[in-house]
Protein backbone atom coordinates (compact mmCIF):
# COMPACT_ATOMS: atom_id res chain seq x y z
CA UNK A 1 0.00 0.00 0.00
CA UNK A 2 2.59 2.46 0.83
CA UNK A 3 4.14 2.56 -2.67
CA UNK A 4 1.24 2.89 -3.97
CA UNK A 5 0.31 6.04 -1.60
CA UNK A 6 3.92 7.34 -2.63
CA UNK A 7 3.01 7.16 -6.44
CA UNK A 8 0.01 9.11 -5.84
CA UNK A 9 1.62 12.00 -4.17
CA UNK A 10 4.45 12.27 -6.75
CA UNK A 11 1.34 12.16 -9.54
CA UNK A 12 -0.21 14.97 -7.74
CA UNK A 13 2.57 17.00 -7.28
CA UNK A 14 3.60 16.48 -10.96
CA UNK A 15 0.19 17.38 -12.05
CA UNK A 16 0.42 20.48 -9.81
CA UNK A 17 3.53 21.75 -11.25
CA UNK A 18 2.64 21.14 -14.86
CA UNK A 19 -0.68 22.74 -14.41
CA UNK A 20 1.19 26.11 -12.87
CA UNK A 21 3.74 25.71 -15.78
CA UNK A 22 0.62 25.67 -18.29
CA UNK A 23 -0.46 28.73 -16.33
CA UNK A 24 2.56 31.11 -16.32
CA UNK A 25 3.79 29.77 -19.92
CA UNK A 26 0.45 31.01 -21.28
CA UNK A 27 0.06 28.17 -23.12
CA UNK A 28 -3.72 28.59 -22.23
CA UNK A 29 -6.98 30.20 -24.08
CA UNK A 30 -8.70 32.69 -22.53
CA UNK A 31 -12.46 32.16 -21.62
CA UNK A 32 -14.57 34.49 -19.53
CA UNK A 33 -15.05 33.00 -15.84
CA UNK A 34 -17.14 29.97 -15.38
CA UNK A 35 -17.01 29.10 -19.19
CA UNK A 36 -15.91 25.05 -19.25
CA UNK A 37 -13.74 23.95 -22.50
CA UNK A 38 -16.13 20.77 -22.34
CA UNK A 39 -15.87 19.62 -25.80
CA UNK A 40 -17.11 16.30 -27.45
CA UNK A 41 -17.98 15.18 -30.91
CA UNK A 42 -20.58 17.62 -32.35
CA UNK A 43 -20.74 20.05 -29.23
CA UNK A 44 -18.89 22.62 -30.52
CA UNK A 45 -20.37 22.58 -34.02
CA UNK A 46 -23.29 24.17 -35.69
CA UNK A 47 -26.45 22.36 -34.83
CA UNK A 48 -30.12 22.16 -36.20
CA UNK A 49 -33.04 23.32 -33.74
CA UNK A 50 -33.89 19.40 -32.81
CA UNK A 51 -30.06 18.60 -32.23
CA UNK A 52 -29.52 21.78 -30.53
CA UNK A 53 -32.42 20.83 -27.95
CA UNK A 54 -30.68 16.96 -27.27
CA UNK A 55 -27.02 18.62 -27.25
CA UNK A 56 -28.71 21.21 -24.63
CA UNK A 57 -30.19 18.26 -22.32
CA UNK A 58 -27.34 16.26 -22.18
CA UNK A 59 -25.01 19.07 -21.23
CA UNK A 60 -27.69 19.89 -18.53
CA UNK A 61 -27.62 15.77 -17.18
CA UNK A 62 -23.53 16.54 -17.05
CA UNK A 63 -23.75 19.91 -14.70
CA UNK A 64 -23.68 22.27 -17.76
CA UNK A 65 -25.78 24.93 -19.18
CA UNK A 66 -25.36 27.59 -22.20
CA UNK A 67 -22.98 30.72 -21.44
CA UNK A 68 -23.27 31.94 -24.53
CA UNK A 69 -25.21 31.24 -28.03
CA UNK A 70 -24.36 32.26 -31.63
CA UNK A 71 -26.77 31.39 -34.43
CA UNK A 72 -26.82 31.83 -38.19
CA UNK A 73 -29.13 30.46 -41.59
CA UNK A 74 -29.17 27.64 -42.31
CA UNK A 75 -31.04 28.10 -45.48
CA UNK A 76 -32.84 31.56 -46.39
CA UNK A 77 -34.86 30.04 -49.62
CA UNK A 78 -38.83 31.45 -49.19
CA UNK A 79 -40.45 29.59 -47.20
CA UNK A 80 -37.53 27.12 -45.59
CA UNK A 81 -36.44 28.98 -42.67
CA UNK A 82 -33.86 27.44 -40.92
CA UNK A 83 -31.36 28.24 -37.84
CA UNK A 84 -28.14 26.55 -37.04
CA UNK A 85 -27.19 27.38 -33.81
CA UNK A 86 -23.29 26.95 -31.42
CA UNK A 87 -23.07 27.17 -27.74
CA UNK A 88 -20.40 27.76 -25.20
CA UNK A 89 -20.48 26.00 -21.59
CA UNK A 90 -20.33 26.72 -18.29
CA UNK A 91 -20.81 24.95 -15.09
CA UNK A 92 -24.55 25.39 -13.73
CA UNK A 93 -24.70 27.17 -10.07
CA UNK A 94 -26.93 25.16 -8.25
CA UNK A 95 -30.84 25.79 -8.26
CA UNK A 96 -30.42 27.94 -12.02
CA UNK A 97 -32.66 27.88 -14.27
CA UNK A 98 -32.12 28.76 -18.01
CA UNK A 99 -34.06 28.66 -21.58
CA UNK A 100 -32.55 29.49 -24.74
CA UNK A 101 -34.50 30.35 -27.91
CA UNK A 102 -33.86 30.80 -31.69
CA UNK A 103 -35.86 32.74 -34.00
CA UNK A 104 -36.83 36.14 -36.20
CA UNK A 105 -36.50 39.02 -33.80
CA UNK A 106 -40.24 39.68 -33.10
CA UNK A 107 -40.53 36.19 -31.76
CA UNK A 108 -37.81 36.63 -29.80
CA UNK A 109 -39.54 39.45 -28.44
CA UNK A 110 -42.28 37.75 -27.11
CA UNK A 111 -40.43 35.30 -25.60
CA UNK A 112 -38.13 38.11 -23.73
CA UNK A 113 -41.77 39.27 -22.15
CA UNK A 114 -42.34 35.80 -20.96
CA UNK A 115 -39.49 34.87 -19.16
CA UNK A 116 -39.19 38.24 -17.97
CA UNK A 117 -42.53 37.00 -15.51
CA UNK A 118 -41.00 33.90 -14.56
CA UNK A 119 -37.55 36.20 -13.05
CA UNK A 120 -34.77 35.14 -15.83
CA UNK A 121 -32.83 37.63 -17.18
CA UNK A 122 -30.65 37.49 -20.79
CA UNK A 123 -27.12 37.30 -20.47
CA UNK A 124 -26.37 35.90 -24.07
CA UNK A 125 -27.98 37.34 -27.38
CA UNK A 126 -27.24 37.99 -30.94
CA UNK A 127 -29.42 38.95 -33.92
CA UNK A 128 -27.86 38.15 -37.79
CA UNK A 129 -28.51 39.39 -40.96
CA UNK A 130 -28.93 37.62 -44.15
CA UNK A 131 -27.59 40.37 -46.36
CA UNK A 132 -28.94 38.50 -49.94
CA UNK A 133 -32.43 38.49 -48.25
CA UNK A 134 -32.89 40.72 -45.78
CA UNK A 135 -33.88 38.02 -43.20
CA UNK A 136 -33.18 38.29 -39.54
CA UNK A 137 -32.31 35.63 -37.13
CA UNK A 138 -32.18 36.02 -33.35
CA UNK A 139 -30.81 34.04 -30.50
CA UNK A 140 -30.89 34.33 -26.99
CA UNK A 141 -29.88 32.46 -23.54
CA UNK A 142 -32.06 33.69 -20.25
CA UNK A 143 -31.04 32.53 -16.42
CA UNK A 144 -32.61 32.68 -13.15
Amino acid sequence: MGIYREHSKRAAKAGAAFAALMLLGGCMTHQPTGIDAYQTSGIDQWLATADADKVVNAMGAKGLMPATIDCRFADTTPGQVAYLSKFTWMRAPANTRYHWEVGDPAYLASKEVSVNRVGLRRVSAKVVRDPATGQKVGCSVWVG
